[in-house]
């Protein structure tokens, strides 16, 4: 016991030694062998799509694509990157420019747009591009503080050889190598867990979210919802089962030109939620912008329970199921994400008897009465606080788990001569406030977008009392 427990000791000094070394801090980035590296030891994406079409067409209009051009994490970088005197540059870049990370070329520019901004040369700029995955070699969990994934915690590789999940694959232009790495959810845990780089709080949990639901429970990956179209995701969430394994779904095709029919071959849009970057940089065209909405459309349900209460109130409970999110709704950013509920209720005569959640038509806020899915976020002083390097805690937590539930209670009164009651409740989706979008970009630049996520109206008789009525919306997209 004793000898274990020495090693143990050793074990973590050693772990604590190489963190304390290591080259890219606070990243956890590292490359193979501590080679000397160069932007030009990456290949560029268009270069990929030559041969491999339908992934570079997904990826070009991804957030991977836009993942540091992003003006809207651009701005948060910089402030951060003043706030803190420059300890940001590597912890962010880590994720949003492994390249330019690595190679030491990222250059801040204090003076430029509202706040200043990055910039960085050739494929470096060019986010998480093609070559960035294929060439990760393996993680760096072991080297990171908590011990757990994240904070770019993977080794890179640059060079000929690319790695994926295909085991009999060959190409004319690279080597290739089959990697366990790449058909695993811990590929992406690297970075979609973020933990403070001072206080190891842990300021996005996507993939813990996912860890222990009961997807992962399944063995559905990250890339089984992600990497498919929404229609296929749809039937994962549904059935817990993985896209290969589903009856009467077909995603062979080409994974180059030249090679082989293959079974399943994956999209590269990685679509989640943020419609609003996809929108700004590619329009309403943006395959992923067009995806984004379709699947903040299939995720989630409402369910509306109505009740008496005493001297002439009556009660409405809006239930809000995460039907198909493999993590919480929402996730990643979460002190900034907005998914809140709008109810509303009138009579027959169009008399409102309830409002909640409705967006100010002139500031496009929301009003302080909302109810929000998101987290609130303090710093060390116990202010709240939009800005991930001033984390300390979370206050309150209100996101909902995957297959779990929130239930919100309103209350309303009738009119005397009211007949009939109609109750609309929708659930919205916005990747940040319009207040924050004006404070980062510019007042008015930006009209962030307001997604309806899922509606469900009922309208309920009057009469001596209103009966008990328990009703589930029903989302005919799919």
């Amino acid at each position: 016991m004793v000898k274990i427990l020495i090693m143990a000791w050793i074990s973590v000094s050693a772990v604590s030694a190489q963190e304390v070394d290591n080259k890219f801090s606070p990243s956890y980035l590292s490359i193979k062998k501590h080679q000397e590296v160069s932007v030009k030891d990456w290949t560029n994406p268009e270069v990929c799509g030559q041969c491999h079409k339908r992934q570079y067409n997904g990826w070009k209009s991804s957030m991977h694509a836009n993942a540091f051009k992003d003006p809207v994490f651009q701005a948060l970088w910089a402030l951060g990157e003043k706030a803190t005197k420059g300890k940001t540059k590597n912890h962010c870049a880590g994720c949003h420019s492994p390249i330019g990370t690595v190679t030491d070329s990222i250059t801040f520019n204090p003076n430029e747009g509202e706040h200043g901004s990055f910039s960085a040369p050739g494929v470096a700029a060019k986010g998480v591009s093609c070559d960035v995955c294929h060439t990760i070699s393996g993680t760096n969990i072991l080297k990171t503080k908590v011990l757990e994934h994240g904070n770019s915690s993977f080794e890179m590789d640059p060079g000929p050889i690319k790695r994926a999940t295909l085991k009999n694959a060959s190409s004319p232009f690279h080597a290739t190598q089959y990697s366990e790495l790449h058909s695993s959810s811990k590929l992406c845990a690297n970075c979609h867990n973020i933990f403070h780089p001072d206080n190891n709080f842990p300021v996005e949990r996507t993939y813990d979210e996912w860890k222990y639901s009961i997807y992962a429970q399944n063995d559905i990956q990250c890339m089984d919802c992600h990497m498919v179209p929404v229609e296929v995701a749809i039937k994962v969430a549904d059935t817990l089962t993985r896209p290969h394994k589903l009856k009467d779904v077909d995603l062979s095709g080409l994974a180059a030109i030249g090679g082989p029919v293959r079974d399943l071959v994956h999209d590269h849009g990685f679509v989640g939620g943020n419609a609003v970057i996809s929108k700004a940089l590619g329009g309403n065209e943006s395959i992923n912008y067009k995806e984004s909405i379709k699947r903040l459309q299939n995720v989630a349900s409402l369910e509306m329970k109505v009740t008496n209460r005493d001297r002439g109130l009556h009660n409405v409970v809006v239930k809000v199921n995460n039907d198909r999110a493999g993590h919480n709704l929402p996730t990643s950013l979460t002190e900034v994400r907005q998914v809140w509920l709008e109810v509303v209720a009138t009579d027959e005569q169009g008399r409102e008897l309830l409002r909640s959640g409705t967006l100010d038509e002139k500031t496009n806020d929301l009003p302080k009465n909302t109810t929000i899915f998101n987290v609130t976020a303090v710093d060390k002083d116990g202010k709240h606080t939009e800005f991930p390097w001033e984390i300390v805690r979370f206050t309150t937590t209100n996101t909902i788990p995957p297959r779990g539930y929130k239930e919100v209670e309103y209350a309303f009164s009738l009119f005397p001569d009211s007949q009939n009651v109609t109750i609309k409740a929708t659930l919205h989706y916005r990747s940040f406030s319009q207040h924050l979008a004006d404070f980062l970009l510019g007042k008015g630049k930006v009209k962030v977008p307001n997604v309806e996520m899922v509606t469900l109206e009922k309208q309920y008789p009057v009469k001596n009392k209103i009966v008990i009525d328990v009703n589930k919306s029903i989302n005919e997209n799919h």
